[in-house]
């Protein structure tokens, strides 16, 4: 016996459900679309980024790049072969304002200039920033140009780091690392441990501001009170990353209690 209740071939069945209207709009973050290449090692950016960039119709839209656990100069440079590839995933169907690779010593390895190229093979419509480059801009931007630095990374990341700050005009008056070998290790150093470091380390009479270099570092919490007592500004990583790519997106809002910078146009 046929069965009664299938439709003819080709029609579609009744299902109950009436179909509602509806409009569309532009986009979710209808001021600003910011993509993030992070770190698969890294649990920290997306969550600094997005208390820095917790600003009205803006979105941050990140995925993550392969990583080896070890941190040294051959781990990130073969970051590069990935770039393009992690770029094109980040929201394929959607125009993205900026894109921001999430990696200072990677940038600084790679060069900012071939990351920038990289991403634009996926998002050619997009401005691209990276932290080492953001935190040099940011540090201009505030008139420094005799810095303190703190770092979590070994020697062999260190040397070349502060011969690419002095390159771009910079004079390092002081400067420690806590010398991390691993991403889980540097991403677990304390907000205090940073802090402490900070004060002793940025106290260097010279030293017109501070910059702590690495994502993975967690000082969006302390930069404030660090520049109260400090009484000079202080430039992180994820912090200047995300100053650098709201100015990028066209976006002039200042953003307050994670620092000066956070308040300074481009």
């Amino acid at each position: 016996m046929a069965n009664v209740l299938a439709p003819e071939p080709g029609a579609i069945a009744d299902t109950g459900w009436r179909r509602l209207t509806c409009s569309h709009d532009g986009r979710p973050a209808e001021r600003a679309m910011i993509g993030l290449i992070t770190l698969a090692t890294d649990p920290v950016i997306e969550d600094e980024m997005r208390r820095y960039l917790a600003v009205p119709g803006v979105g941050l839209y990140a995925n993550r790049i392969p990583m080896a656990t070890r941190v040294d100069l051959s781990t990130l440079g073969a970051m590069a072969d990935e770039i393009a590839a992690t770029a094109a995933l980040i929201l394929p169907n959607d125009d993205l304002d900026v894109v921001a690779y999430g990696c200072t010593s990677g940038a600084m390895t790679i060069g900012p200039e071939r990351v920038a190229e990289l991403v634009r093979q996926a998002k050619p419509g997009a401005a691209v920033t990276n932290p080492i480059s953001a935190g040099l801009t940011g540090l201009k931007a505030l008139g420094a140009r005799r810095i303190a630095v703190i770092t979590p990374y070994i020697d062999e990341i260190n040397a070349p780091l502060a011969a690419f700050i002095e390159a771009e005009g910079f004079d390092i008056v002081a400067c420690a690392s806590f010398k991390q070998e691993t991403d889980p290790e540097i991403c677990r150093v304390t907000p205090v441990s940073i802090g402490k470091a900070a004060l002793e380390v940025g106290a260097a009479p010279d030293a017109e501001a501070l910059f702590i270099s690495c994502t993975g570092m967690r000082a969006s919490g302390i930069i404030g009170e660090l520049e109260r007592e400090l009484g000079k500004p202080v430039v992180a990583s994820n912090q200047a990353l995300s100053w650098h790519a709201l100015r990028l997106a066209g976006l002039d809002d200042r953003v307050e209690g994670y620092g000066k910078l956070m308040t300074l146009p481009l």
